[in-house]
């Protein structure tokens, strides 16, 4: 009976963990799929204490360590999913937490256009380059954070960044902004980048969502800006809207040129 009796818990180990990301290549994952599941693992390792021992019971306390830390419920729910295929892997289906964050008080506050300027202008008075870069590739062209380990030195030269989405099923390709381009590629000259990510912690990894954030925070007192504001989503709805509004613009002006000729025409040939 002892056998066939159940484990109340286990111990995670790093062997366990690259098993468990090379059983997801096997199973299709894409690169930047599974570089999303080596960080929530690295977190989730990390935060573990000592023995690094995994129960029932820890799924739960991971969903409330990520709510603790500030991440967003679209990002806690991200990193539970993540828990929950581990745990189906080691065969603890009965660990998977089953009840996610809710979505619907997801209520993020708006930057406005003014204020992300103000942001750059405190950035470049401080002479934080890095900051100021930061801000304005994920409020200038559409980067989201989880992209930006595929901001290369290779693909500032060639400036375009082919970003391969989480999925693997699809790519979508961005151009770099010339002048934010000349930016970047005077900051690597500068810095000695020659390859990899452009944005990398002292150790050469790849900056996340929790280097980023706290990266550009330190402008936003000097920026006149509220903190909770200045943060990656923020920057990424701020450069959605703009390009909505120029969308709008650029609407309204096909109206009234195409209202324009139809005028002329009616001078030339209408019935009366």
């Amino acid at each position: 009976m002892d056998i066939l009796k159940k484990k109340t818990e286990e111990k995670l180990t790093p062997e366990i963990l690259e098993e468990f990301l090379e059983y997801l290549l096997t199973r299709g994952r894409s690169q930047v799929s599974l570089q999303e599941y080596r960080r929530t693992l690295s977190m989730l390792w990390n935060g573990l204490p000592g023995e690094k021992i995994i129960s029932a019971e820890n799924g739960l306390w991971w969903k409330q360590w990520l709510e603790e830390k500030g991440f967003s419920p679209r990002t806690v729910n991200t990193r539970i999913s993540v828990w929950n295929s581990l745990m189906q892997y080691l065969g603890h289906r009965d660990w998977q937490v089953g009840e996610f964050s809710s979505i619907q008080n997801d209520v993020q506050p708006e930057l406005t256009r003014q204020e992300y300027l103000r942001l750059l202008s405190a950035a470049k008075q401080a002479g934080q380059e890095r900051v100021y870069l930061l801000i304005k590739t994920l409020g200038g062209m559409g980067l989201r954070i989880q992209e930006l380990p595929q901001l290369t030195a290779e693909a500032v030269r060639q400036g375009t960044v082919r970003l391969e989405r989480q999925n693997g099923m699809s790519t979508r390709v961005l151009h770099l902004p010339g002048i934010l381009q000349r930016e970047l590629l005077e900051y690597m000259g500068r810095e000695g980048i020659v390859k990899g990510p452009v944005f990398a912690t002292a150790g050469g990894k790849p900056m996340d969502r929790s280097n980023v954030g706290h990266s550009i925070k330190r402008v936003s007192r000097d920026a006149r800006v509220a903190e909770e504001k200045v943060n990656p989503r923020c920057l990424w709805k701020m450069y959605q809207s703009t390009q909505k509004g120029i969308q709008a613009n650029v609407a309204v002006l096909i109206e009234q040129a195409y209202e324009r000729m139809l005028e002329q025409e009616q001078l030339t040939v209408g019935w009366e």
